[in-house]
């Protein structure tokens, strides 16, 4: 019987932390709705920081079903990284950055893949596939930045970070031996 018990005590747990959260996510709307001088107008970013947390506790609160729920950390960070790049364009009003911003969303989508093949013990392939998204997004995003960036501090920083990446592939290049 105890077992048992155990065994729904787990399985409502993923339930409890989705109403939890839905009440959360009322009250706040509610009191945004009802008292006066609270405005959500620049805070909706938030809502991706949330959506995104809620989709990454799953695979840590159930370790029993941690290999199937892993694919949550996908969707999870790329609810995450739009937060922040949300966040970034409500702070600066730098909308025009959005000509090269989006790079990150593949970037995010790499970063969870290879999060997620870790996490969820999905084998080597998973992750290689993952990293290379990862990486290919960001050199996406430094070229973009640098050449569509105008002043914006992105675009300052983007240079550098190529020359960064750049260095960090020779090395590795020049260092890696042939294992053949």
């Amino acid at each position: 019987m105890a077992n048992t018990r155990r065994r729904l005590e787990t399985t409502n747990r993923g339930g409890v932390v989705v109403g939890l959260l839905l009440i959360a996510m009322g009250m706040v709307f509610f009191a945004a709705n009802m008292l006066p001088g609270i405005d959500l107008g620049s805070m909706w970013p938030g809502m991706f920081f949330a959506v995104g947390l809620a989709l990454l506790l799953p695979p840590w609160i159930l370790p029993s079903h941690r290999q199937a729920l892993a694919g949550l950390i996908i969707p999870g960070m790329l609810l995450i990284v739009l937060g922040f790049i949300f966040t970034y364009l409500v702070i600066t009003d730098d909308w025009d950055s959005w000509a090269y911003n989006w790079a990150l969303i593949p970037a995010s989508v790499g970063a969870g893949l290879w999060i997620a093949a870790r996490f969820g013990f999905w084998g080597p392939g998973a992750s290689t596939v993952g990293l290379w998204m990862l990486a290919g997004s960001l050199v996406a995003f430094a070229i973009f930045a640098a050449f569509l960036g105008g002043d914006g501090a992105l675009a300052k920083g983007a240079p550098l970070a190529l020359i960064g990446m750049g260095a960090v592939v020779t090395v590795t290049a020049l260092v890696r031996t042939r294992t053949d």
